[in-house]
């Protein structure tokens, strides 16, 4: 594992199990995510649907899936606009005007925690590198727009969402990078994985890279399927199947490793050499700080 925990991707990634780990100890509900959308709705008021989108930073069908969520509850509701019935109004209820006060509590209690590793000055160094990321316009990921003045501090200031922006940055740019291998961030890691082992058994992807077993299954499917990696039933275990990389895994992987090579400098275009230096080393704080939270944390010593 020592070849991701010198990337910032893999270090994001684990950095937001972790976030999402610390805010789901404090708060059973919201979720973060639905968090963040209370709090942008309590400091600007009123949004239409898009508008709210842009100011998370994410994409049409994600706001929408929250925005259930939040209805469902009664935190939200959606008026339909006279002018345009294509569109609605999302405001508080008085139920989500109610839940605020533990909810800004709880989401600072975050930041507090994520502040903990770091010296004075540091962690402001932190998130001003990674609010430059988020803002990159070359690429392809969902709209974030922070210009109108009552969205500034709701979330461009907090290391837990501007952590999880630029792993978006990173994701939607390898998509379009590697766009022709259609092989993702994850299943390239498994590739990798297995290119340093004879053999490797789900639970053992599972234990390695530290996601749970279901999600390393689902990561697994579709190498599978295309004969990138191959499965043989385990001598001990007859349930269980070793997977190995095929001729056609390992041409597969030399292809797409330089272009997560070129998809990551190209997310980090504004940052030198030693300011991602900083970035990891001070995202790896957090991660050994905190990843004993985590239920799969991963070969991560």
């Amino acid at each position: 594992m020592g070849h991701f925990l010198k990337r910032p991707g893999f270090l994001l990634a684990r950095v937001d199990q972790i976030c999402t780990v610390i805010f789901g100890t404090l708060s059973e509900a919201p979720t973060l995510s639905q968090a963040e959308f209370l709090l942008l709705l309590d400091r600007v008021g009123p949004m239409i649907q898009i508008a709210l989108a842009r100011a998370a930073g994410v994409d049409k069908s994600t706001t929408a899936y929250i925005l259930d969520n939040l209805q469902d509850r009664g935190w939200i509701e959606r008026t339909v606009r006279e002018h345009d019935r294509r569109s609605s109004l999302i405001s508080l209820t008085s139920e989500g005007q109610a839940i605020l006060p533990r909810v800004r509590r709880n989401f600072a209690e975050l930041q507090q925690r994520l502040e903990a590793p770091f010296r004075k000055g540091e962690l402001a160094v932190l998130t001003e590198k990674l609010y430059h990321v988020g803002q990159n316009e070359q690429v392809p990921a969902p709209l974030w727009r922070v210009a109108c003045d009552p969205v500034s501090g709701v979330l461009d200031g907090s290391l837990s969402f501007l952590s999880r922006r630029a792993l978006q940055m990173l994701h939607a740019q390898f998509l379009k990078t590697a766009q022709a291998t259609r092989l993702t961030l994850r299943q390239f890691s498994l590739l990798f994985i297995l290119s340093q082992r004879q053999s490797i058994t789900q639970t053992e992807f599972a234990q390695i890279f530290g996601v749970d077993p279901a999600t390393c299954a689902v990561i697994m499917r579709a190498p599978a399927r295309r004969g990138l990696i191959d499965g043989m039933p385990c001598e001990k275990d007859r349930r269980a199947r070793n997977y190995t990389l095929t001729s056609a895994g390992w041409a597969l992987l030399k292809q797409v490793h330089p272009l997560v090579d070129q998809s990551e400098a190209i997310v980090f275009r504004r940052e030198s050499p030693d300011e991602i230096r900083v970035i990891v080393e001070y995202l790896h704080r957090i991660v050994a700080a905190y990843s004993h939270l985590l239920r799969f944390p991963g070969a991560i010593a």
